[in-house]
């Protein structure tokens, strides 16, 4: 049966690929520096099996100035305060600055506050940088900080990144120091402050123009200053030549939004991108053959899977959930959709990459016989019709053809709803489906924090928490994460967490994915990180 299966993925595979053709060290320097890139070869190497692309000695730099790159959807707003969507952080990451930033090795490092400290289990304080300025020239203050967080507590769009964080417990002694209060104790609160979602915004801009306005035309502190949006094709932004530390390379970047995974191909190919993210793993082979562009593979931090939505009548019982697990031919459709050297064997919710990982779960392996036995016991042996929810994309149309073959099998019929961005999160955020495929980055590299906000009720129909699970001792589990600073005991309870949940079987493990980018052949200085919040201060191009 594996055999057989095996072979039936990989012919449909085909047929599929062929429709689908179609830290602040330095500051103050009055120019950008090449310096930031030779510092950064070392940290580039960590988590990278291929690649990043490094300048050789003999190596001329390209006067060339315009880095253009290529996403794969248009996201609906450039304002922190709105949904989770990593092309959007990504872009807001290099036009807002945070109170701190993740450093190489993924630890919380300074930022806009060049130091801090935690006065008590609840309170925190942050002193500021003195000498940054909003694009428009303002400075920044304390009170654009409280702005920002307490707009993100008050805010509506999806933004839950100051949850945590208690709304009346912001203080102001002064222009550059800003205290916050956690509304209970959490061991989270330095790697949360890192997050582009709580990007420092203008309090007088915002107030301004409003949230529709400044979401199309952001001011911010960062590296990049917006310069313009055209719907459905690019946004552009270029340098910040008045940014208090190491300016960008390069004068200008062109964020272009090409939703056809091919097209993006393509365009890497013949030079109208410079460089490609997230890169179709079908292609990633032509592409490192290619001589004119080179293939980047890094570890990344993200779980690829199927949610059930537990909230559902038809997934309340975990026998069927366990059930349809076994009925699920995982390691094929990881190979098929996700490439068998770009991505790794999914054997926990927790990334195999972070602290507290488990290998040691019992697996659902692939077997009909089993999963017949456990939807009769569940009392739908007869079989029923559920609707799978997915980005409409080439890879998740293979996985959803793949999975609706697999189920048949066991009587289960599974009816295909693709679905465009914008439209699949609203409905998701509604839990509106019954069956999604998603993916979550543990953005903060917290496996703790990464479960609390896929599993814990209170996270019920928010951002990451896709299967809508809701069970008191899970919750239990979490909330002791939670409150529990020391790292060691904490890995103890993150494995506790994986059993609880892996029992409850609320996903369909299919892939730990790996960052895959392809690259023109003359770029040089990209480092790719965990999270895929790319910078590109440090790209330049060699003649």
């Amino acid at each position: 049966m594996k055999k057989r299966f095996l072979c039936l993925t990989l012919t449909l595979c085909m047929v599929l690929m062929a429709c689908g053709k179609g830290g602040d060290e330095k500051q103050n320097n009055a120019e950008p520096s090449l310096n930031s890139s030779a510092e950064s070869k070392e940290a580039a190497s960590v988590g990278v099996e291929k690649g990043p692309v490094q300048a050789i000695a003999d190596e001329k730099v390209s006067s060339k100035d315009i880095l253009v790159v290529a996403f794969d959807r248009e996201p609906a707003t450039l304002d922190p305060l709105g949904n989770n969507v990593t092309v959007k952080r990504m872009i807001e990451g290099g036009i807002f600055d945070t109170l701190l930033e993740f450093d190489e090795n993924m630890k919380p490092s300074p930022c806009l506050a060049e130091s801090w400290e935690q006065i008590d289990d609840l309170t925190w304080k942050f002193n500021l940088r003195q000498d940054v300025k909003f694009h428009n020239g303002d400075s920044l203050t304390s009170k654009d900080v409280k702005f920002s967080f307490l707009r993100v507590n008050n805010g509506t769009m999806g933004n839950d990144a100051a949850a945590k964080f208690d709304p009346d417990g912001y203080e102001t002694p002064d222009d550059y120091t800003f205290i916050l209060k956690t509304i209970e104790p959490w061991a989270f609160t330095e790697a949360q402050v890192c997050s582009e979602a709580l990007g420092i915004v203008p309090e007088k801009v915002v107030t301004e123009v409003g949230d529709d306005a400044f979401g199309r035309a952001p001011i911010g502190s960062g590296a990049y200053k917006f310069v313009s949006w055209t719907a459905g094709d690019n946004i552009t932004v270029e340098r910040n030549d008045d940014y208090w530390r190491d300016k960008s390379i390069l004068k200008t970047i062109k964020f272009r939004i090409i939703t056809e995974s091919a097209s993006r191909t393509i365009d890497l190919e013949s030079g109208g991108v410079d460089i490609t993210l997230g890169l179709p793993t079908t292609d990633a082979d032509r592409i490192d053959e290619n001589p004119d562009t080179q293939l980047i593979v890094s570890t990344g931090a993200t779980d690829r899977y199927i949610a059930f939505n537990c909230q559902k009548d038809v997934f309340k019982d975990k026998r069927v959930r366990q059930a349809l697990n076994y009925a699920t031919d995982k390691e094929s459709i990881r190979v098929v959709c996700y490439g068998e050297n770009t991505s790794e064997t999914m054997d926990s919710v927790v990334p195999s990459t972070l602290p507290g990982h488990i290998s040691t779960l019992k697996q659902y392996d692939y077997n009909i016989e089993k999963a017949k036995e456990l939807l009769k016991e569940a009392g739908v042996e007869n079989g029923f019709e559920v609707e799978f929810m997915y980005l409409a994309n080439s890879t998740n149309n293979m996985l959803a053809e793949l999975l609706r073959q697999m189920w048949s099998q066991v009587g289960v019929t599974l009816i295909l709803k693709p679905t465009e961005s914008g439209a699949l999160t609203t409905s998701l955020n509604k839990g509106e489906q019954e069956l999604c495929c998603a993916g979550t980055s543990y953005g903060l590299f917290e496996a703790g924090a990464g479960l609390y906000n896929m599993f814990h009720t209170e996270r019920m129909y928010s951002g990451s928490a896709r299967s809508n699970l809701s069970n008191p001792e899970v919750d239990k589990v979490l909330d002791e994460i939670n409150i529990t600073s020391d790292a060691e005991k904490r890995a103890v309870l993150v494995g506790t967490a994986q059993e609880l949940i892996h029992e409850e079987s609320p996903f369909i493990y299919i892939a730990f994915t790996k960052n895959i980018i392809g690259a023109r052949s003359k770029v040089r200085g990209f480092v790719p990180t965990p999270t895929a919040m790319y910078d590109f201060r440090t790209v330049y191009f060699v003649e």
